[in-house]
């Protein structure tokens, strides 16, 4: 059989249908790639930014946390000379800044203590690894969950 030109004809709807989607194929993954990039950078992004963030508080809460030892410094100087804590009171007062911007002390708690210790652990810059291999991303997932815990446990303890 020769071949015949209406043949062509009639397999020119699947030739462009091959066409078509091989190109769609090749725009397809090169599309793919770019917009798995910025997703993957924007939610790395938000995971770091989340973790800073812990990170960040659980600074302050050290930050804020009364130790023993200046509460024992302060009853050993009443216990010797009342009139001490009066003028202690008054030289601290005038060296520090105002009290609107001083947070509070947190009062003596060992388990909250150790709550807001783990925490700083977890949420530490430099232990945090930026491989993007599967288990250094699970591993990242895994402390930023356990940090998210700890730090409503922290909260929920404090208020």
């Amino acid at each position: 059989m020769s071949s015949d030109p209406l043949d062509q004809l009639l397999e020119l709807e699947n030739t462009f249908y091959k066409e078509g989607y091989d190109l769609g194929i090749q725009d397809g993954s090169r599309t793919g790639r770019i917009e798995g990039r910025l997703f993957g950078l924007t939610s790395a992004f938000e995971k770091f930014s989340t973790m800073g963030n812990l990170h960040g508080r659980s600074v302050i809460w050290t930050a804020r946390l009364s130790t023993p030892q200046l509460a024992n410094t302060k009853s050993e100087i009443t216990a010797n000379n009342p009139n001490a804590l009066a003028t202690n009171a008054l030289a601290t007062e005038s060296t520090q800044s105002p009290p609107s911007s001083s947070l509070p002390q947190i009062p003596h708690n060992s388990r909250l203590e150790k709550h807001i210790q783990t925490l700083c652990a977890l949420t530490e810059p430099a232990s945090l690894s930026t491989d993007n291999t599967e288990d250094a991303v699970s591993d990242f997932n895994d402390r930023l969950k356990r940090a998210e815990g700890k730090a409503k446990i922290v909260e929920r303890v404090l208020w």
